[in-house]
């Protein structure tokens, strides 16, 4: 078949075309148009253009990748991702990446370029999960660069490196209370907005950027819209869909006791406008540099908690209180429920049903004997 789709979902051309010589040119090349149609034209095109012997004769040079890297993130990026992703890129770019293999002209960076670049990088350092992240950026501008037409040849294999599972580091039922306890005595917004990040999971930028319009304290809900970035920017939500989060009835209480009139933001800075970033994160490990969690997290008598273990502390109690991994995915907008399977060991249901899998009976089916015995 001269033309099919790549493993990663693109219209291609793959043609064997015979010469009146007898001899034979391989095309293999990404479609400019990408459709079936468009495809089947690109192959028209390119094989009138080998047997008129026109076929690559007027290529242009490959670009560099410091050059190409700069219309990617123009181009692409900006159109595509939000703002804070654009800024991620292009930090991810700097850290080696430029210096490393920017000189190079994009078909010269095949595997040999690519793994000696992650052993530079380890040896001077870097983690893997950073590593990680700079070969995703040049596997994504390598691809960019297959797909429409600047880089001919495929783009090398990328292997990423092992990086141990993240820990799933969250407080339990015990200390979740002591830090309630805790939060009660912080200044404000912290004194509310840090039970509520563990009664809802709201990211740190969703909680940012929650607007009382977005509370319904009768019917006992939020409606998460927004996600503020670094710059605070409101953006959709991490996963795009905006989502409904039931409150706990201790949660509509306690929003009900922190309403203010000082402006839209449900939790804000003494004049009303968005948190920042750096007002709610601690600025190093230091106990000097705590954030205002960080300090909530040491008044009770436990170790300092990101956020976003905040978020995995909600995940995490309503698995082990027996929900449904569907409806912790839902309340916490995954994506998919590949995310939401790091909290499904904890469920004492799923336990359950996997031990019932060894059963050779129905379930209930020993109580209906013993009642039967009882008669």
């Amino acid at each position: 078949m001269t033309v099919r789709k790549s493993q990663r979902g693109r219209w291609m051309i793959d043609a064997h075309i015979r010469l009146l010589d007898g001899s034979v040119v391989r095309v293999r090349k990404v479609s400019p148009v990408q459709s079936k149609r468009g495809a089947k034209k690109y192959e028209q095109d390119v094989r009138e253009k080998v047997v008129a012997g026109t076929w690559g004769k007027t290529a242009e040079p490959s670009p560099t990748f410091a050059s190409f890297s700069t219309y990617f993130l123009d181009n692409y990026a900006t159109t595509n991702n939000r703002p804070s992703t654009v800024r991620e890129k292009r930090r991810a770019l700097g850290r080696g990446l430029l210096d490393e293999i920017g000189h190079l002209k994009l078909d010269r960076i095949g595997t040999r370029e690519v793994e000696a670049f992650k052993a530079r990088r380890k040896k001077d350092g870097v983690s893997h999960k950073t590593i990680n992240e700079e070969l995703a950026i040049l596997g994504k501008i390598l691809g960019y660069a297959e797909e429409i037409g600047d880089l001919t040849t495929p783009p090398p294999k990328i292997r990423r490196l092992k990086t141990p599972k993240p820990k799933l580091d969250f407080f339990d039922f015990d200390e979740a209370k002591r830090l309630e306890k805790a939060a009660s005595q912080a200044p404000d917004p912290w004194r509310a907005m840090i039970p509520i990040a563990m009664w809802t999971g709201l990211r740190l930028g969703e909680l940012r950027a929650l607007k009382w319009n977005d509370v319904d304290l009768v019917a006992r809900h939020l409606h998460v819209r927004h996600a503020a970035d670094d710059q605070d920017v409101l953006h959709p939500p991490k996963d795009g869909d905006p989502r409904i989060v039931e409150l706990p009835r201790k949660a509509a209480r306690l929003l009900k006791e922190h309403k203010h009139l000082r402006g839209d933001y449900v939790f804000c800075r003494e004049n009303g406008l968005i948190l920042r970033t750096r007002d709610c994160e601690s600025k190093s490990k230091a106990v000097r540099d705590d954030g205002p969690l960080a300090k909530v997290c040491r008044k009770a008598g436990l170790r300092p908690i990101g956020w976003h273990g905040l978020r995995h502390t909600y995940a995490s109690h309503l698995m082990m209180k027996g929900a449904k991994p569907v409806e912790v995915q839902e309340l916490l907008g995954h994506a998919s429920m590949s995310m939401t399977n790091r909290y499904t060991h904890l469920s004492p249901i799923a336990r359950r049903a996997a031990a019932e899998l060894l059963d050779d009976e129905p379930p209930g089916l020993d109580e209906v004997e013993e009642e039967e015995g009882r008669r």
